[in-house]
């Protein structure tokens, strides 16, 4: 590029960069002016004096931002992803002022934020108006529930972003808000620290020889390991001494299950696992040996987490789908069909995903059958298609009956009487 054309790219650039910095300021007094009327009126608006306006803009808080702690080695494309379902998350969330108007999440973050703080370090001097116009504003002040309300929703929000990104098989995220104004008051930073631990992996002894495995925990607000026992009861065991709670471990077997069968978010999947077992009553059915542990997606059963006690530890060992043999619902399938598992296999209603496909809920005689099985449940989670890490077209249910057209629960459905 010779020298003149160089020149004008240049130039188009500075002229580019003008031009956002001139819409940034545009923007931030428009949502400041809205914001003024949504907590004060139009008449409240005309008593802030212009040169006030000019100043706050100068001292504004950057956009909320999610970074890396110096620490850690996440890779950058996380980050990245982490800030866009954070911008997502805020997407249409509003928050309600006291005397009932709403505004959108993102401009309290930061107009309203920088104009709260503006106001709470404004000097009166007496001036009644000036007076007028931060006590319009102390509802926000760093020391009211107002602000300890939403606080509490930030702390809800990156934790569940945290553990969206979160998976036992590779690191579990922890987002530490501490750093922003909305807990260090003034602090010029608006920045989310991202910190990870990677959950140790352990060889444990089994009855059925060492497996590799990693102990029930999660990271906690103090950015620690923090573990959780259970108690065998709670699952069913009989215990001849004291019911005192011991260690859980989780096979990377049970985990690689999960995924294949259920196949949604890890993080959602492997944070159902855990809430499961902090449950004060575990709902669970006793299987000759073994606890068959409910797994819960959304409310509704979709399997089972099958538990062993293995010495002094409960180990869980796999996951059963709910169609899958082995478990109540599914041997009942497969004796009203007259079925096996290469069938269930075959006609791919042994996850989660595969299942969803058929879209069953909506075809009469399959719903029936399959709640006649016990797996009325799965129909129920149509929903969770959009979580699935690989789609799977769509499926015709009628496939699946003109396979079963033989079946023992079809033949005798037709055998009866108009």
């Amino acid at each position: 590029m010779d020298r003149k054309k160089k020149k004008q790219a240049a130039g188009k650039t500075a002229a580019n960069v003008e031009q956002q910095r001139k819409a940034l300021k545009e923007r931030f007094f428009y949502r400041t002016r809205e914001i003024i009327i949504k907590i004060g009126g139009e008449a409240f608006l005309k008593r802030f004096p212009p040169i006030f306006l000019e100043k706050i803009y100068e001292h504004r808080y950057p956009v909320l931002k999610a970074k890396a702690a110096p620490d850690t080695d996440i890779d950058k494309s996380r980050i990245v992803q982490f800030n866009k379902l954070l911008l997502q998350f805020m997407e249409g969330a509003e928050i309600t002022l006291p005397n009932g108007n709403k505004m959108p999440l993102s401009w309290y973050l930061s107009e309203g934020m920088t104009l709260r703080d503006c106001l709470a370090e404004l000097e009166t001097n007496g001036d009644p108006g000036l007076e007028e116009i931060k006590r319009n504003f102390s509802f926000s002040f760093h020391d009211g529930p107002f602000h300890h309300e939403l606080q509490e929703s930030l702390i809800d929000l990156v934790t569940e972003i945290s553990t969206f990104l979160s998976d036992y098989n590779d690191r579990i995220y922890r987002a530490d808000l501490s750093f922003t104004p909305y807990f260090a008051q003034y602090n010029p930073e608006n920045n989310i620290i991202i910190h990870t631990f990677k959950p140790k992996k352990e060889k444990i002894d089994t009855q059925k020889g060492p497996r590799t495995a990693i102990r029930l925990g999660w990271l906690s607000s103090e950015f620690k390991w923090e573990y959780f026992n259970v108690k065998p009861s709670l699952l069913g065991f009989k215990t001849t001494g004291l019911d005192v709670p011991l260690e859980v471990y989780i096979s990377m077997h049970t985990l690689e299950r999960l995924q294949e069968r259920i196949n949604i978010t890890p993080g959602i999947m492997h944070q159902i696992l855990l809430l499961t077992f902090l449950e004060p009553q575990i709902a669970h059915r006793w299987n000759e040996d073994e606890s068959h542990v409910d797994f819960l997606v959304s409310g509704h059963k979709a399997g089972y987490l099958v538990v062993k006690l293995d010495g002094s530890k409960l180990v869980i060992r796999t996951f059963l789908f709910l169609t899958n043999n082995d478990t109540f619902e599914g041997e009942k399938l497969g004796r009203l069909l007259s079925v096996v598992k290469e069938d269930k296999k075959y006609l791919e209603i042994d996850t989660l995903p595969a299942f969803n496909s058929y879209h069953i809920d909506k075809n009469e005689e399959l719903s029936k059958l399959f709640k006649d099985a016990g797996c009325g449940s799965l129909l129920k989670l149509g929903h969770i298609q959009e979580f699935t890490i690989n789609q799977i077209a769509d499926k015709d249910p009628e496939s699946i009956l003109h396979y079963l057209a033989d079946a023992p629960y079809f033949m005798k459905k037709n055998d009866q009487p108009d």
